[in-house]
């Protein structure tokens, strides 16, 4: 191939040569047509022209500067339950909550019974307090019927005491609790043994007696005048 080449080129030296020894001639008759076999610059062929388009990807590797962490502060409020000890005294328990928590959520950790590692029982089963509603303050809470019954009457008081003492001291809005059976007003043990009135409301202090701890008195702010002696002249 590469003498093929050569020869031609040769054969064009010659043909120019001769052409500039004869003198510049023009037409048709002086073009000569070379075969594209012997072209040797490949004139004859098509140009194509291609277009590569590269396209890199770059991976970044995973530091804790390029992870965004986002912290979410989650306040609580606490939340008391009373329990019973094994002298039938009352208990409370302080438990952390995110607010705003219901009557209803009190109730079903009250009803859930105390934490497994405290020496504490509960009188309250599941199921006793059926609803509840708030009106100025004053919770109204209903009971079942069949389950209140099942609570011997003699620790109905604490029972009741559990409700009422747990209720006011978890929820602000609530000072006072009263109680339903059905929808109907009843009246129940106060913390002194003695039975309220039909439908009246009841405080914490009504309960107070029944604390395994008593709160401390609150001290006098002066101290008693003692009475001074007046002397009357003889």
């Amino acid at each position: 191939m590469i003498a093929t080449r050569w020869k031609s080129l040769a054969a064009i030296a010659f043909v120019i040569a001769l052409t500039g020894a004869c003198g510049v001639q023009t037409g048709d008759d002086t073009f000569a047509v070379i075969p594209p076999e012997e072209d040797p610059f490949g004139l004859d062929a098509t140009s194509t022209t291609t277009s590569t388009t590269t396209t890199t990807t770059t991976t970044l590797p995973v530091t804790p500067d390029t992870i965004a962490t986002t912290t979410t502060v989650v306040r609580l409020e606490p939340a008391e339950f009373y329990f019973v000890t094994t002298r039938s005294r009352l208990q409370p328990i302080v438990v952390d909550l995110p607010p705003p928590f219901s009557a209803e959520q009190i109730a079903d950790i009250l009803e859930a019974g105390p934490p497994p590692d405290v020496a504490l029982t509960s009188l309250i089963e599941p199921g006793l307090i059926v609803s509840s509603s708030e009106s100025r303050g004053v919770l109204t809470v209903d009971l079942d019927a069949n389950t209140f019954a099942g609570i011997p009457s003699t620790e109905q008081t604490e029972a009741i005491g559990q409700i009422v003492m747990t209720m006011i001291s978890s929820l602000r809005r609530v000072g006072l609790v009263n109680f339903t059976i059905d929808g109907d007003p009843i009246s129940v043990k106060k913390g002194n043994s003695l039975l309220s009135d039909v439908g009246e409301p009841l405080s914490y202090d009504d309960y107070i007696v029944l604390l395994a701890t008593p709160p401390p008195s609150v001290a006098p702010t002066s101290d008693p005048v003692e009475p001074t002696e007046t002397s009357t002249p003889e």
